[in-house]
């Protein structure tokens, strides 16, 4: 696997970590926006990791 490949993985990784994070402080001070927000969010790192594990390219990039 290449270097730069890991290194997007990495990042997405940890970002869906601060996704998740944020979705427990949400759901925690009973914010059903900031828990739908970074739902989104997560669900949209997910698939970015998916194509960063794949190596494809991807033809949207990264929006």
């Amino acid at each position: 696997m290449p270097i730069e490949q890991c290194r997007n993985i990495i990042l997405l990784y940890r970002l869906r970590a601060r996704a998740r994070g944020m979705i427990a402080a949400g759901r925690k001070a009973g914010n059903p926006a900031v828990v739908r927000i970074y739902t989104h969010i997560d669900d949209w790192l997910e698939n970015q990791m998916a194509y960063a594990i794949s190596g494809a390219e991807r033809s949207e990039g990264l929006r």
